[in-house]
């Protein structure tokens, strides 16, 4: 189903193209999640710090096409905006072209490499073997994982949220199945974890094209349309690139932050998987809403209906730092339990320290709200490398305090670290905010 955010309500737009993807991102987080949960209860922190130790890397991978897929959709959004069917088929046809070759060459220099990445964010020994398998396999996947993200970066972009919804609730399920019968019942460890994730990620890249092909004709492309235009590839790479660039900066800084983790020993690994994921479920709220509004951005500016946007944002701005104020309280009250899903209750070092982490950091969830909102405002009026440059700014000062922190305060460095760096980077998106107009198309 279509969705023209340049007419209507304002808010009813913003919050029901949200909620699908915040269901979306949050049903994509059981993927690592169900590993984490199956192989830390099964095989115990040894393989739960496993998969954590491969996950930066692995997210660095994912992110990279995430990044290509992010441009892409901005592009086409301001196409169905402004109505050009012909440019959205052209856009959409270009980039599964581009990111198909991209993702192979990806694909080869990850799976030939892991062995190498893994060694170079000081994983621990003992865990090394089985995080360069788990990193390996999901290496060959990640083809399924382009398709799946291109297909609902487009579908996203004509204001369908729902569909990459339905299939991802299906194909979770799918891989919860998977990793509990692999994991749990042939005994294949982490192994078995990996191999789960990739069959259901191409179970719900092949759901997402038949989707398209049944109910969506304006995105479906015939072999004819299947060409690569070079003056729209150009403009997906300066958008994409960027989008990318900005991602890969992200995950860099995390994985920096996970060396130094790592150099604390098995018992902080395994914490700092455990609450790295519980953070991730938290900040998926931010993230939907702030695509939420880069849609709404870039449909309104591609239909030239500019007194919409700063609308849009004030409204966003609102609902994002309430929701994740919120959520900061339910984590304080549950941290126990909710840190009792991925370690066992005799493992007390590593419950103890993910415990004291999570206070300092749900303390400062807020500040995420505040510059998701930005970010997706910033991407939605085309101005991404003022997204980027406020990642630049986040970025050092969140590496640079955990490591001068690692000594002192353990895992929960991190947790001061991030707090800074969310706290720099909304004052200069603050400041940039009010010196970047939108630029009429």
């Amino acid at each position: 189903m279509t969705r023209d955010m340049t007419q209507g309500n304002i808010t009813e737009h913003l919050v029901s193209y949200a909620v699908p993807l915040l269901f979306g991102n949050l049903f994509q987080q059981l993927y690592h999640t169900v590993d984490s949960v199956v192989v830390g209860q099964f095989d115990g922190k040894e393989a739960l710090a496993a998969v954590g130790a491969a996950g930066p890397i692995m997210n660095i991978l994912t992110f990279l096409i995430v990044g290509l897929s992010m441009g892409a959709s901005i592009l086409m959004s301001n196409y169905f905006g402004a109505r050009r069917w012909h440019m959205l088929k052209s856009e959409l046809a270009t980039s599964v072209i581009a990111g198909f070759l991209f993702t192979v060459f990806l694909s080869i220099l990850s799976f030939a490499g892991s062995s190498f990445f893994i060694r170079v964010t000081q994983t621990p020994e003992e865990i090394a073997p089985m995080a360069t398998t788990y990193l390996q396999i999901i290496s060959l996947g990640l083809i399924f994982t382009f398709f799946y993200n291109v297909y609902s970066s487009a579908l996203r972009a004509i204001g369908d949220s729902r569909a990459p919804l339905y299939v991802l609730i299906i194909t979770t399920f799918i891989n919860v199945f998977l990793d509990i019968f692999l994991v749990g019942v042939l005994d294949m460890g982490v192994t078995g974890a990996a191999v789960a994730t990739v069959i259901s990620q191409l179970i719900s890249s092949v759901c997402l094209i038949l989707y398209i092909r049944l109910r969506v004709p304006i995105l479906w492309l015939t072999p004819h349309e299947m060409k690569l235009r070079l003056v729209l590839l150009k403009k997906t790479v300066d958008f994409s690139s960027v989008s990318a660039l900005q991602q890969t900066v992200l995950y860099l800084g995390r994985l920096l932050v996970q060396s130094g983790v790592n150099a604390l020993g098995v018992d902080a690994v395994a914490a700092f998987n455990a609450v790295s994921i519980i953070d991730s479920y938290v900040l998926a709220p931010g993230d939907s809403l702030a695509s939420s509004l880069m849609t709404f951005c870039a449909q309104n500016r591609g239909g030239k209906q500019y007194d919409r946007i700063p609308a849009g944002f004030r409204r966003m701005m609102g609902m994002a730092t309430g929701c994740c104020a919120v959520i900061a309280v339910l984590v304080l009250a549950l941290r126990r339990p909710l840190t009792g899903i991925f370690l066992k209750p005799e493992e007390t070092l590593a419950l103890a320290e993910a415990m004291s982490y999570l206070v300092p950091m749900a303390s400062f969830y807020f500040l995420s709200g505040i510059t998701n909102t930005f970010q997706g405002y910033f991407r939605g009026i085309g101005r991404l490398n003022m997204a980027l440059a406020g990642t630049f700014v986040q970025i050092p000062v969140r590496v640079a305090v955990s490591y001068a922190l690692f000594s002192l305060l353990g895992i929960q460095a991190v947790a001061v670290g991030t707090a800074l760096g969310w706290t720099c980077m909304a004052i200069f998106d603050a400041f940039m905010y009010r010196r970047q107009p939108v630029e009429k198309s």
